[in-house]
């Protein structure tokens, strides 16, 4: 049996770093099982794996705000449009950094 653990590592460093010297991507954990599954079959790999993949490597995660748009007066031919972001949830995520 392939040891896709290791694959997966590989792969993932091949593209992101634990460390900030690229762009910043926040990813949750199925995400990024949903990333390995074009190249890596899915039944032998779970989250659990995943998890186990980026905390191996050394990877870190951050709480994620989610805002969303609440226009509180719509723009006219004559004013611009007056909204705010209200917090609607909160997520964990992991940060990986794209390679340069």
């Amino acid at each position: 049996m392939n040891d896709y653990k290791e694959t997966m590592q590989k792969i993932l460093l091949e593209y992101y770093s634990n460390t900030p010297e690229g762009s910043k991507i926040q990813m949750q954990t199925s995400a990024v099982l949903s990333w390995f599954k074009g190249v890596i079959p899915s039944q032998p790999v779970n989250e659990h794996d995943v998890f186990e993949v980026l905390t191996d490597l050394g990877f870190k995660h951050s709480q994620k705000i989610i805002y969303e748009k609440n226009v509180i007066k719509k723009a006219t031919k004559w004013e611009e449009e007056i909204s705010e972001e209200i917090e609607v949830g909160r997520i964990l995520v992991w940060n990986l950094y794209e390679r340069i």
